[in-house]
């Protein structure tokens, strides 16, 4: 993991194509396209993203709109709106917020435990 300051696209700043990378970032402006990190990005509550978010980390305040995957935690604060399916083994969605999508937790059962079939 990277050590340091995030990167940060600030909030008179538009991206469109993708954005990869191996630091965190914290986005106050606005980004269109593709975003894969190997780290925790951050979306501030003037971010506005348009975007595939594949992610460790997730954290929105402001909005997004597009499919995310983090490999640990996705955090949607009461401030922000996020519209897109989410895969993660842990999702946090604060009271206040608003979502609209589905939500696939991936996660390793304890053994001897079972996922129930559906009929």
């Amino acid at each position: 993991m990277a050590t340091g300051t995030p990167g940060i696209i600030g909030s008179g700043i538009t991206i469109r194509g993708n954005l990869s990378g191996s630091e965190a970032l914290v986005i106050e402006g606005r980004v269109e396209g593709q975003i894969s990190l190997q780290n925790h990005l951050t979306i501030e509550e003037s971010g506005r993203v348009v975007a595939d978010v594949e992610v460790e980390n997730l954290t929105v305040h402001g909005q997004l709109e597009g499919s995310i995957h983090a490999s640990e935690t996705v955090t949607i604060r009461a401030t922000a709106r996020v519209v897109g399916n989410v895969r993660a083994p842990r999702v946090v969605i604060d009271e206040g917020a608003v979502f609209k999508g589905g939500i696939e937790m991936e996660f390793d059962l304890p053994e001897g435990v079972e996922v129930p079939r559906r009929r």
